[in-house]
């Protein structure tokens, strides 16, 4: 799922009985129950990326005098 933002249109109107966040070792999920006895559960997955390219810097005296993107490879395995 690539866009910003989705919507559910099944779930226009519905009324919000409680709402449940599940940390589980097996799975993460927000539960959303609602007033007419139905739920709808979001199975969530976490991924930590980097927004920006990485920078290196020179300090002079503490203020950044210059800076510059790092480069990076892959090299298909941790170190």
């Amino acid at each position: 799922m690539k866009n910003a933002s989705v919507e559910y249109p099944e779930l226009v109107g519905k009324v919000v009985k409680q709402v449940r966040f599940a940390n589980d070792e097996e799975f993460v999920a927000l539960v959303i129950e609602f007033k007419d006895n139905t739920h709808v559960s979001f199975h969530l997955e976490s991924r930590i990326g980097l927004k920006m390219q990485p920078e290196i810097a020179r300090l002079n005296d503490g203020n950044i005098t210059a800076w510059k993107k790092l480069k990076s490879r892959s090299t298909g395995r941790f170190a």
